[in-house]
């Protein structure tokens, strides 16, 4: 039987126990303290003699929150991370939608009276409960394994509930192994890990790392989001794996001191989550000329990334639009007819169709939206992931776009129907429609809100301010509209819905 993901770590735990597992700005961890801390809350969790289901870890996303996520997978149940810097309406629409058999809960002054009562309808674990000392005591029998589900990531949704995306271990042992075998491998690797648990960006850091005893070099959120503290970290840090979304990059690039010279470790870029422009692949390459660049494509429903393309400068001269590389073993890309649902051939135009071991299970509790989105395709299971592309004849995918509205901003997937039944609920909104301000290099730089007031407005300025702060309390800060407009009505077409065209240039000319 082959080795699950758990058993493969505890060999590397019993090779490198003294060796650095987890570095952040404030402290390190080894291997060995790091099962132990993970040993501990499976055991916490263990006599606390909990029905089998996932369990939520909420915190930041640090030592104690990725201890927990492998503890809960040690009693074989899946781990559901959550941000503490959440929306409290978001945090609720999770917690409802899947009902956890257990909250972690690993930074507890970051909780108010309402996230209190809302945990208090579950079992709750605090991180000061379990005891991060002593001997590793962990028993493998009852973890995580094959089919059984490894975590679950909830991501926007169209009426605006989220949807929990269901990874088994076979998807993740899979999406591991093919890190570890077809990008470039370094001895006592530091990888770069700046996507927080809760964006599936994460396990291209989290697992190949843990799995080759490499070191995961954390950047806090206070790192991600402070320019001063980023870059102050950056330059006291040796990395050979970077690991971000080319948003992230983008920000770095802008700074003097990111370049090979100041960073002489630093041996490759892997990037998904979103586009790589070749604008920013080149000045990259030009800045880090020793360095290998990935491009990677995948969407959370195929665990990570299905596709890999390794970036050269002839790459760049020759295409506008940077390919988005060959599928994996065990995965085959199709393109499809969005309506008739028939194979395309070569360099036709359509929707990008997953079909492989890397196709979660599912939406988990949820088997409209999973009918609507996964299904059997040559006998195998398959995502249609509504991302619009084409297949050349050497078997490259390139990506065209999106065939609905759903857009990706800094990495982040959003669905514009999320923000807009939001929108549209607040009592002073009659109508809403969010659209992308997308720019020459075909990226999403911005989200812009076309609004009908319910109401009277004399102050325009005010009743934003108004929108934007009833709105941060239903939305996830990365979904907040950089643009409200204020319109007297809405262009509509021939069936008598919303033109979108006519009123993208309304708002753009």
């Amino acid at each position: 039987m082959e080795l699950s993901i758990l058993e493969r770590l505890q060999q590397v735990v019993e090779k490198h126990s003294s060796t650095i597992a987890f570095a952040s700005c404030q402290k390190e961890y080894t291997y060995e303290e790091l099962w132990r801390a993970a040993s501990n809350v499976a055991s916490a969790l263990t006599k606390s003699s909990l029905k089998k289901g996932p369990m939520l870890v909420y915190g930041e996303s640090d030592f104690y929150a990725l201890a927990s996520l492998l503890g809960v997978n040690i009693t074989g149940c899946a781990y559901v991370p959550m941000d503490s810097h959440l929306p409290f309406a978001r945090v609720k629409m999770i917690v409802e939608a899947c009902e956890p058999s257990a909250v972690i809960v690993t930074l507890k002054d970051k909780l108010d009276e309402k996230l209190k009562a809302l945990f208090a309808k579950y079992h709750v674990l605090y991180q000061d409960a379990f005891a991060f000392e002593g001997k590793p005591l962990v028993n493998l029998k009852s973890a995580v394994r094959d089919e059984a589900s490894n975590y679950i990531i909830y991501t926007s949704g169209t009426t605006g509930v989220p949807k929990g995306v269901e990874v088994s271990h076979s998807n993740l042992l899979s999406f591991t192994k093919w890190m570890m075998r077809d990008f470039k491998q370094i001895a006592q690797n530091q990888v770069l890990l700046q996507a927080p648990f809760s964006f599936d960006l994460s396990i291209f850091s989290i697992y190949p790392a843990l799995l080759s005893g490499g070191t995961l070099v954390s950047l806090s959120r206070d790192e991600t989001t402070n320019f001063k503290y980023l870059f102050e970290r950056l330059n006291t840090t040796e990395i050979n794996t970077w690991i971000s979304t080319p948003s992230f990059v983008e920000i770095c690039l802008l700074d003097p001191s990111f370049v090979q010279e100041k960073h002489r470790k630093l041996e490759q870029f892997i990037f998904c989550g979103e586009e790589l422009t070749v604008k920013t692949a080149k000045k990259l390459l030009e800045k880090f000329p020793k360095a290998m660049v990935w491009n990677a494509y995948g969407p959370t429903e195929a665990t990570g990334a299905v596709t890999q393309l390794k970036v050269t400068k002839d790459l760049l001269v020759k295409y506008d639009r940077l390919p988005l590389g060959k599928a994996k073993p065990g995965v085959e890309i199709q393109i499809h007819d969005h309506e008739t649902e028939k194979k395309l051939s070569i360099g036709e135009r359509g929707e990008i169709v997953i079909v492989g071991d890397s196709v979660a299970k599912g939406y988990y509790r949820d088997s409209a939206k999973t009918t609507q989105a996964f299904a059997k395709v040559d006998g195998k299971w398959a995502y249609h992931t509504g991302d619009a592309g084409l297949m050349d004849e050497t078997g490259q995918l390139f990506y065209e776009g999106r065939i609905d509205f759903q857009v990706k901003m800094n990495g982040f997937r959003i669905e514009l129907q999320d923000i807009e039944s939001h929108l549209a609920a607040l009592a002073k909104v009659d109508k809403a429609v969010v659209l992308p301000q997308i720019d020459a290099n075909n990226k999403v730089r911005a989200l812009v809100a076309a609004v009908i007031p319910s109401i009277k407005v004399e102050d325009e300025k005010q009743f934003i301010k108004e929108l934007r702060k009833a709105l941060a309390e239903k939305i996830m800060d990365y979904m907040m509209p950089q643009r409200f407009v204020l319109l007297d009505e809405f262009p509509l077409n021939h069936n008598g819905k919303v033109d979108r065209k006519i009123l993208n240039k309304i708002i753009f000319s």
